[in-house]
């Protein structure tokens, strides 16, 4: 029994029903209480076929006759969730959706449905899908949760671009001059490298490939990749001597994804710290509440009258409020609830009781990394802020096609 059988199946024995059923809050809470972090926030879990439920198994059957597709393009995620991976998810959502036989779509222009008691999610295959290319750490095949020299890393992930199924001759060229800086390619090829490929190099190699190129140019004799979710804001630590570096690896031209509030204040709670009242009182509400009612509980602990006033307008007109849909006719819910969040964070980067920076720069002992991968040059560029120079703000990256995201903070470097 491999470690995803295993924790499925620790997950399972604890659940209500005897399996783990991912639009179950409870089931979703429990997951967390495990294993230390929420499993919706990362992949789909990807099972046989086989673990569906019989009346699950009859709404595949109907759905692979009645729209064509291949029983390997389903992955599902539970016994009742059958997700479906395709190549042209635009397509086969417009045929669901004149199908009707699936109930509304729940996910707009992404695609999920529920009908009796089933729960059905399109997701793009290819590299429409963005970890197509299979570039992450574990996936490359390089040693985790054990020091390794530099020169190990260079190896590894050469015999990792070698071994991937999935790059063709020219992606595997373009990485291994990256790498190694041999092998130079022409023009004409890399105009056959899709813009796809470079966002996953940045977003998932990047992580590696910047620990090699950072740990170069500081003389670092050896590098450790923690296995995930082992460490918090942690993604890799370099060794130089007796000095231990703790990295956290950041991708393209932004600084990514933002920064967990509770993250921070777990960090500053290990390390016998102090949070302020106020700092720890905001945390607690936007971490113990959803997504959509976060800001909304905070705002009426911390938010202007005017903000205040806002809300319990928006509560009127949306009175099914904080059950939001996601068909079409809903997007306007979303649109103001959003409007009112981000002038919620307006007025919190202003509003010094609410000002992260001190204890992330006091306690967060990080340096951000930040690796791109030119296009033109085929070179690996990387970036740094030093721990105690970052400038951290309130941030929401929510959009209304994208309403899904708690608060958090934005991590860049102190002018």
């Amino acid at each position: 029994m491999n470690l995803i059988d295993k924790i499925i199946l620790e997950w399972s024995y604890r659940t209500e029903k005897g399996y783990p059923d991912i639009n179950n809050k409870e089931d979703i809470q429990l997951f967390k209480s495990l294993f230390g972090y929420n499993p919706v926030v990362s992949e789909l879990v990807k099972l046989d076929y086989d673990v569906l439920t019989p009346e699950a198994k009859k709404i595949a059957e109907k759905i692979i006759e009645e729209f064509e597709i291949s029983k390997e393009e389903i992955k599902p995620a539970s016994k009742t969730h059958i997700v479906i991976y395709t190549k042209d998810r635009p397509s086969l959502l417009a045929d669901f959706e004149r199908s009707n036989n699936y109930g509304p779509n729940l996910l707009n222009k992404k695609g999920k449905f529920k009908v009796e008691g089933v729960t059905i999610t399109l997701k793009p295959s290819g590299e429409k899908a963005g970890e197509f290319f299979e570039l992450k750490p574990q996936q490359l095949g390089l040693t985790l949760d054990e020091k390794i020299s530099l020169s190990t890393l260079q190896k590894e992930l050469l015999d990792g671009i070698n071994n991937n199924k999935v790059l063709n001759d020219i992606q595997k060229k373009a990485l291994i001059y990256a790498v190694s800086g041999k092998g130079k390619i022409s023009d004409e090829e890399k105009a056959e490298l899709p813009k796809g490929f470079f966002n996953e190099v940045n977003k998932n190699f990047g992580e590696p490939h910047g620990a090699l190129l950072y740990g170069l140019a500081i003389g670092a004799d050896a590098v450790e990749f923690p296995a995930a979710g082992n460490y918090r804001l942690l993604d890799y630590i370099l060794y130089k001597g007796e000095e231990r570096i703790q990295v956290s690896a950041k991708s393209g031209t932004s600084v990514g994804n933002t920064v967990k509030y509770e993250d921070v204040l777990k960090i500053v709670d290990f390390l016998d710290g102090e949070v302020p009242s106020q700092i720890r009182k905001f945390t607690n509400i936007i971490s113990s509440n959803s997504v959509y009612e976060g800001a909304f509980k905070a705002i009426e602990a911390f938010g202007s009258e005017d903000l205040k006033n806002r809300v319990k307008e928006y509560k009127k007109v949306y009175t099914h409020f904080p059950k939001l849909g996601k068909k079409p006719e809903d997007e306007q819910s979303h649109r103001d609830r959003i409007a009112i969040e981000k002038a919620f964070v307006k007025e919190m980067n202003n509003d010094p009781n609410l000002n992260f920076n001190d204890i992330f720069n006091n306690y967060v002992e990080v340096k951000y990394v930040k690796y791109f991968l030119n296009s033109n040059s085929l070179q690996g560029e990387h970036s740094v802020i030093d721990s105690g120079n970052f400038n951290v703000s309130h941030l929401s990256k929510n959009s209304p096609n994208h309403d899904s995201d708690k608060l958090g903070l934005k991590v860049s470097k102190a002018k």
